[in-house]
C-alpha cells in the first residue's frame, strides 16, 4: 500500500494572486541559480498554473494511477486573512468542494478541513464539514499569520479530539506575503503538551528547521512527521534527504513518519513515480553508510498512515 498523505487540489480562484506571485518568485529564484537566468515571476505564474488546474480530481487520480499510489489525503489552504486579498472563492465553497471530489472517489481519496482559526464563523464550519461531509482531519495554516499555540485554535483542537481526528500544521518558511516565523515547529511544542492525545502531524517536517522539529516529537509522541516537500533536496543532494530521513527514523521510528508529495506543485520538479521509488527503491550510492529495511519503507509508505486514519 501507498498513500501520499499530503497534497492539494489547485482550482482557479482559490489562491489570492499575491501567494501565486510569491510562490513563483521562489520558483524563478532556484530556476536561475545555475543559469544566472531569471525569469519573470508573473509570466512564470501565467503559463504554470493553468497546468495544475484540477477542478474534478481526475488529474490527481490519474496521477496516482501512473505512480501506483493507492490513496491520497488532500486539503486546501485558507490565505484569506494573510493578506487583504481574499480568494475569489469562499473558503466554506473550496471545503465542500474537496468534499466532493472524496465523494467521487471514496475509495482513493481522503480529506482534511482547511481553516484559518481566526474567522468567526470556521469552527461551525468545521463541524458541518466533519458531521456532514465526513472529512477526516483538520489542516492548519500557521504562516497566514496565527501562532499554533494561540487562543483561538484551542476549541478546534478540543473537537478534534472529540472526532477522534488528526490535526496537520504547515511546518517551515515560506515566501512572502506568508510569514515564517509563525511556522517555525517550536510553536507546536505547546500544542502537544496542553493535549498529549490530539494526534499532531507537522508537514515537511520543518523544511530547513528539520532538526527542530524532531526536537520536539522525540519527547511528544503524538506528533507525527510528513517528509512532503522534499523532492528538491533528494534531487540536489539525495544524501542530505537520506541522511535527514535516517534520522527521523532512529529519533521516532517509522511508525510516525509519513510520506507525501504536496502535489502537484512539485510534481513537474519531481514526478509522482519517481518520488515514490525514490523512497521504494532507494539509490544509496552517495550514501552507503545507511539503510533502510523493507518493513521500514512500507511502512512509511503507507501503514504508517493508514493506522493513524484507521484505513482499510
Amino acid at each position: 500500500m501507498v498513500i501520499d498523505s499530503h497534497c492539494h487540489l489547485i482550482v482557479e480562484g482559490w489562491y489570492p494572486d499575491g501567494v501565486i506571485l510569491g510562490i513563483c518568485r521562489v520558483m524563478k529564484d532556484v530556476m536561475g541559480r545555475s543559469t544566472g537566468v531569471y525569469l519573470d515571476a508573473a509570466d512564470l505564474a501565467a503559463r504554470f498554473m493553468p497546468i495544475l488546474v484540477d477542478t474534478t480530481g481526475e488529474k490527481l487520480v490519474a496521477t496516482m494511477d501512473a505512480a501506483g499510489v493507492d490513496r491520497a489525503c488532500i486539503f486546501g489552504i485558507d490565505y484569506g486573512l494573510a493578506t487583504a486579498e481574499e480568494s475569489k472563492v469562499p473558503i466554506e465553497e473550496q471545503n465542500r468542494t474537496i468534499a466532493e471530489v472524496v465523494r467521487r472517489f471514496p475509495d482513493r481519496l481522503t480529506a482534511f478541513f482547511a481553516i484559518d482559526p481566526r474567522r468567526p464563523n470556521g469552527l461551525e464550519m468545521f463541524q458541518r464539514a466533519v458531521e456532514d461531509w465526513k472529512m477526516r482531519g483538520l489542516k492548519l495554516y500557521p504562516p497566514t499569520g496565527f501562532f499554533p499555540h494561540d487562543a483561538a485554535c484551542y476549541p478546534y483542537y478540543e473537537k478534534c479530539l472529540e472526532y477522534g481526528i488528526p490535526v496537520l500544521f504547515h511546518t517551515g518558511s515560506l515566501p512572502a506575503p506568508l510569514k515564517s516565523r509563525f511556522a517555525q515547529p517550536m510553536h507546536l511544542d505547546d500544542v502537544a503538551a496542553d493535549f498529549p492525545d490530539l494526534p499532531i502531524i507537522m508537514a515537511h517536517v520543518g523544511i530547513l528547521a528539520w532538526e527542530e522539529a524532531l526536537e520536539v516529537a522525540a519527547v511528544k509522541p503524538n506528533v507525527y512527521l510528513d517528509f512532503s516537500g522534499w523532492q528538491g533536496t533528494c534531487l540536489r543532494n539525495p544524501s542530505e534527504f537520506y541522511r535527514m530521513l535516517r534520522r527521523m527514523l532512529n529519533v521516532v521510528g517509522p511508525w510516525r513518519v509519513f510520506f507525501g508529495s504536496d502535489g502537484p506543485v512539485l510534481n513537474p520538479l519531481l514526478p509522482l513515480d519517481r518520488w515514490v521509488r525514490a523512497i521504494k527503491d532507494p539509490d544509496l550510492s552517495s550514501c552507503s553508510d545507511i539503510s533502510f529495511s523493507n518493513e521500514e519503507k512500507a511502512i512509511i509508505l503507507g501503514k504508517a498512515f493508514a493506522r493513524l486514519m484507521k484505513l482499510e
